[in-house]
């Protein structure tokens, strides 16, 4: 029996994003945009093996939809379920993990992580299933789950504390802060710096009048390009994280319109476009990718002489 992997989301673009990528990556899909459609398929199709669902929806989020995967009364072991969020955190990890999800995914998505993530997830409903049928402890799922466990939690960056404004003693080194110097030794170039000198190399380019997002799209296809990856227009529009589909579609026909960009059809699919960067693009991008590392290199330098130099 071949396995089926179900999709579920209220968002069509990232619909079709993912199922052009699992598709193209030879797996059968579903696409759904209503949870109580999903159920029904659920619970009458043993061939389902992985349910990929946004956790954000707008009658039942993920969490409550694992919830209720839970409750259907099966007669074999339920399909793995993967979560979407844009805004990861542990409670959320934890939340979704013990529920019984296997793994959440990360907005936005990159196609070989998606592919990965659903062939373990098929791995591990393929030795729960095979545990049930022949009766014995199903040792390899749960090796498999822990495995993914603690990979979703490592992928869980704690948020930052405030700084404290006002004058205090300075505390006695903790632990913590004994780490931090061992990672971020003094002379060692700044994150923080880093980001804001790439910042500002941006206002160069002002002639060119691209926001933040345009920018993001256009590196996005860059990094695409340099992989050897295809990007459809669908794909392209959910890559960004934290911006609307709407407001990313914009801007692609923007800069398909300035020239930034062309739209190729597919072949295969009438239904459906690639991005590729133009001349005028490439032009672009090398050079500010150019001074972005000649600007990495100055403050790497900087870093390095206030550091060699002795204190009076």
């Amino acid at each position: 029996m071949s396995e089926v992997i179900l999709l579920l989301d209220d968002d069509p673009a990232a619909l079709a994003f993912l199922n052009n990528v699992l598709s193209e990556a030879g797996f059968a899909c579903i696409t759904l945009s209503e949870p109580a459609q999903a159920l029904v398929q659920v619970g009458t199709r043993r061939d389902i093996a992985v349910i990929i669902s946004d956790i954000r929806m707008p009658n039942l989020n993920g969490l409550q939809f694992v919830q209720q995967v839970n409750s259907l009364n099966l007669a074999w072991p339920p399909p793995g379920i993967l979560l979407l969020t844009g805004h990861p955190t542990v409670e959320l990890a934890v939340g979704a993990l013990r529920l019984g999800a296997c793994d959440f995914l990360t907005k936005p998505i990159r196609p070989r992580e998606l592919i990965d993530v659903v062939n373990r997830t098929i791995q591990r409903v393929r030795a729960s299933r095979s545990a049930t049928e022949t009766k014995v402890p199903d040792v390899q799922a749960l090796i498999l789950q822990a495995e993914e466990v603690v990979g979703a939690l490592r992928r869980i960056k704690p948020s930052a504390q405030p700084f404290q404004i006002e004058a205090q003693a300075a505390p006695a080194p903790s632990s913590a802060t004994t780490t931090i110097e061992a990672h971020w030794p003094k002379g060692r170039l700044s994150v923080l710096d880093a980001i804001d000198g790439l910042r500002k190399l941006r206002r160069n380019y002002d002639s060119h009048k691209l926001d933040d997002v345009a920018w993001d799209l256009l590196l996005e296809m860059l990094r695409a390009q340099q992989s050897q990856q295809r990007l459809s227009v669908s794909a392209l529009t959910i890559s960004v994280s934290n911006v609307s589909s709407t407001t990313s579609l914009r801007r692609i026909s923007e800069l398909a319109a300035r020239g930034y960009i062309e739209r190729v059809p597919d072949s295969s699919d009438g239904r459906r476009d690639f991005v590729r960067l133009t001349g005028k693009a490439l032009a672009l991008l090398t050079d500010y990718l150019e001074q972005a590392d000649s600007c990495l290199v100055d403050l790497q330098s900087d870093r390095r002489t206030a550091h060699a130099t002795p204190r009076r």
